[in-house]
C-alpha cells in the first residue's frame, strides 16, 4: 500500500472516529494531524510528518477532557478500523502504522 493509500485511508478511519465520539457524546477537536518535515516537535520519524497520525481534543459539556477519559473506548473502535495500537503514555494519539512507526 502506499503512503497516498495509506493517507485516504486513515482520512476516512478518522472521519470515523470523530463520528463515533460525537454518538458517545464528546467534542472533538484535532490537533496536529500535519507536521513540516523539519517540524522539531516530537519523534524525528513521526507519522504527523506523514500525515498518518492526529491528535484528538476531548471535550464533554464544553470542558476539555485531560484524564484521557473517553479515549479507552475510542481505541477500542480505532483498533476495530485498523488503526495503529495505542500508545499508553499519549492517548489522544491517534494513527496508522507505516515504515514499521505507529
Amino acid at each position: 500500500m502506499t503512503l497516498g493509500d495509506k493517507r485516504r485511508r486513515f482520512t476516512q478511519m478518522q472521519a470515523l472516529l470523530i463520528q463515533y465520539a460525537h454518538f458517545l457524546g464528546y467534542e472533538c477537536a484535532m490537533d496536529f494531524v500535519k507536521r513540516c518535515k523539519d517540524c522539531p516537535v516530537g519523534h524525528e520519524r513521526s507519522l504527523h510528518k506523514s500525515a498518518l497520525a492526529m491528535d484528538l481534543h476531548l471535550y464533554l459539556d464544553g470542558h476539555y477532557i485531560t484524564d484521557g477519559v473517553g479515549h479507552d473506548v475510542l481505541h477500542d473502535f480505532w483498533d476495530l478500523l485498523g488503526g495503529a495500537r495505542r500508545i499508553d503514555a499519549d492517548m489522544n494519539h491517534y494513527s496508522l502504522a507505516h515504515n514499521g512507526m505507529r
